[in-house]
């Protein structure tokens, strides 16, 4: 092999990594918020580092010096990447989490010759305000004025059972499209995630006695809860969008 082809092939190699990593950070931020501070920065380095090592061959400045190319152009490349990561990031994250209804929507035609209940689907915006990703499953409380309770879970990833019933009937309909999330939700690190989630009602007959409850509820509101204890990691209210 020559030396051009050899280059060639290095720096075609070094891109497919840069690209391959950016594309991988990019699409799951909640698997990457799990990890230690240091991983993130290093598969973000990794991948600044292969893009200018493919960029290599085609800067005529350094021409034959890898070694001078390596400790000027990428050794400080990372600097703004350890930044991030070990002052920026730590500075910016708080405790806790955020949530906020952005509508409110029933499903009730596409599934009811399947289940005979309406299927209530609103709109979350849940934040994370820590350096690491958090899990959370949802449910919807509502508290009558006589006392009466209801409480409602969203619709899970994995149905327990083999047999038929109706969460796995509802979330095999809604997992035909990308419209839908199911618990346990992933909630990345320093960031927010927007998921329509589906509660089965089983407690009402349509969607007209699910709002005449709600109408009549002192408490109407989603908890997000640790999907290992249980614990109410935060409660915010339902609205009437």
């Amino acid at each position: 092999m020559n030396t051009t082809l050899r280059k060639i092939v290095i720096s075609l190699s070094a891109f497919l990594v840069a690209v391959a990593l950016v594309v991988f950070i990019a699409q799951n931020p909640a698997r990457v918020g799990n990890e230690p501070l240091f991983i993130r920065a290093a598969l973000l380095s990794l991948a600044v580092v292969s893009g200018l090592i493919a960029a290599y061959p085609f800067n005529p400045l350094f021409s034959g010096r890898p070694g001078i190319y390596m400790a000027t152009v990428c050794a400080p490349a990372i600097i703004p990447v350890l930044v991030y990561y070990f002052i920026l990031l730590p500075n910016e994250a708080g405790v806790g989490l955020g949530g906020e209804q952005l509508d409110s929507q029933f499903i009730s035609d596409d599934v009811a010759s399947a289940i005979n209940y309406p299927v209530y689907t609103p709109l979350l915006q849940l934040e994370n305000l820590e350096l690491f990703t958090k899990q959370a499953n949802v449910f919807l409380r509502m508290t009558a004025k006589d006392g009466d309770e209801v409480l409602l879970r969203a619709v899970r990833k994995r149905v327990p059972g083999s047999g038929p019933n109706t969460e796995a009937t509802v979330q095999a309909v809604l997992n035909k499209t990308d419209a839908y999330e199911f618990i346990p939700l992933d909630i990345p690190p320093v960031s927010s995630l927007t998921a329509r989630l589906a509660f089965i009602m089983s407690n009402v007959e349509s969607d007209s006695a699910f709002i005449d409850v709600l109408d009549h509820a002192t408490v109407a509101q989603f908890e997000l809860r640790d999907p290992e204890n249980g614990r109410i990691l935060l409660g915010f209210p339902l609205k009437r969008i």
